[in-house]
């Protein structure tokens, strides 16, 4: 029997037809109006001259990009919107394209950018006229966050960095013998699902299985990027099992914390990173799963080499980035002499309040 609870997350829950009819909803949101000085905003300032304001989309589509475009209507201000949920699907990239043109109409003088995790996504949304940049987010994390830890023992097979949400699949991970869980559940959900949810999984969790958070009354309660890298050191190979989403960025911090991946073929970016030497793609079925864990667990890589190995990738894309982001500038008539490297910032997702980032902005301006 469907659960209605199921009907309000389709793609989360993966109803059939509803999960890609959803993206529809797209096409009638209206830009958050409620914005107050104190009102949290995640985002960062990339250049003050001209100003380049990377604008998570949260809430959907663009984030606070509509206030400051409304608010320095007259600034030609440049807006990168993250993409953080795959839109290699039609109906979610129209919807997007739409709202695009209805912001370039509302407001002439701001341009925005989509940041596309993946050359098709890139190629999907220039065909619906959205401007558009291949720029994988997962560049964007701090590589200082997630690093070997030399001489810990690795207790676990194999771990799963992911929401406790049916589209990420965990129940591909039952047959290996060991697997530890880092996770969490979407903030939005209701209490009730939330329960449901958890309280599925730990009654179907497989012997030598083991949630890694403190589970509560309320829930699960998130670690810290200090205790998710001290996780990632209990195990031998990181599991990436979800079929579609955005470009995960647990994927790139297990290569980062030197653990060698296991993963099933994917849409929305993640294997950007991923190397013949540090990672195995295998079929979405539990024995292929598994056979992949034992696999790459014998192949004994040490963990240096799987850093050094992607931070190498790393490095060529931001090195691209940075080319785009010095094009944008030269595109303002600024003197670019030598090249430019964005402030870097960790995901390029800094959280504070409107205030603060208008204030930015103003200087900027």
């Amino acid at each position: 029997m469907l659960n209605l609870q199921f009907l309000r997350y389709p793609f989360l829950f993966g109803v059939p037809v509803m999960k890609d009819l959803a993206g529809l909803r797209g096409l009638f949101t209206r830009p958050y109006q409620n914005w107050q000085p104190g009102t949290p905003v995640v985002g960062h300032m990339l250049s003050r001259d001209p100003i380049i304001f990377c604008c998570q989309p949260q809430p959907w589509p663009f984030g606070a990009a509509d206030y400051f475009a409304r608010r320095f209507a007259d600034k030609p201000l440049v807006f990168l919107v993250p993409i953080t949920m795959s839109l290699e699907r039609r109906i979610f990239a129209m919807s997007l394209a739409v709202q695009h043109r209805r912001f370039e109409k509302r407001y002439p003088h701001a341009r925005m950018i989509m940041l596309a995790n993946t050359r098709d996504e890139e190629r999907i949304l220039r065909g619906l006229g959205v401007a558009a940049q291949f720029a994988p987010q997962n560049m964007f994390v701090n590589e200082t966050m997630y690093h070997p830890l030399p001489g810990r023992e690795r207790t676990f097979d194999a771990i799963y960095n992911a929401q406790l949400a049916p589209f990420k699949r965990h129940d591909l991970a039952r047959l290996v013998p060991s697997c530890a869980y880092v996770t969490k559940m979407f903030s939005y959900w209701p209490a009730q699902l939330k329960r449901q949810q958890l309280d599925k999984f730990v009654r179907t969790m497989p012997l030598g299985h083991a949630i890694l958070n403190d589970v509560v009354p309320d829930g699960i309660v998130l670690m810290s990027h200090v205790a998710v890298n001290e996780a990632m050191a209990s195990a031998h190979v990181g599991l990436c099992l979800s079929k579609l989403e955005g470009a995960m960025y647990a994927s790139i911090e297990y290569l980062l914390a030197g653990l060698p991946v296991v993963s099933t073929r994917s849409r929305g970016g993640r294997d950007t990173f991923f190397h013949p030497d540090t990672t195995l793609i295998v079929d979405d079925d539990p024995r292929a799963v598994r056979d992949g864990v034992a696999a790459m667990k014998s192949r004994n890589i040490p963990p240096d080499y799987v850093r050094a190995t992607t931070m190498k990738l790393v490095a060529e894309e931001r090195t691209r980035f940075n080319a785009f982001i010095s094009g944008l500038r030269n595109g303002h008539g600024v003197d670019v002499e030598t090249g430019w490297s964005f402030d870097y910032y960790h995901k390029l997702a800094r959280s504070s309040v409107l205030s603060d980032f208008e204030a930015q902005l103003a200087a900027g301006a």
